[in-house]
């Protein structure tokens, strides 16, 4: 199983948004929660995709769940995508 170009290419351009975005980051904010799952999330995710496992897409809510819930996230995402 090869790794695609998609994540490989996602992984450069996410650290290129947050370097965009860190001078703006305030966690004071209520949105700064949010931002940070969805960071945590977003890496999670395209980790998992470049292994030899099953696929998990990358979409919001996903992102947010292993945001949110970390590897224990990872792995609701991981049966809830084996699921028919």
């Amino acid at each position: 199983m090869s790794v695609s170009t998609v994540s490989l290419l996602m992984l450069p351009a996410a650290a290129a948004v947050l370097s965009l975005m860190c001078p703006h980051y305030d966690p004071k904010k209520p949105h700064a929660r949010v931002l940070r799952h969805g960071v945590v999330g977003l890496m999670l995710l395209l980790g998992w995709n470049l292994l030899p496992l099953p696929h998990i897409g990358v979409n919001p809510i996903s992102v947010m769940t292993a945001g949110a819930l970390g590897l224990p996230g990872l792995g609701l995402m991981a049966v809830a995508n084996l699921l028919p």
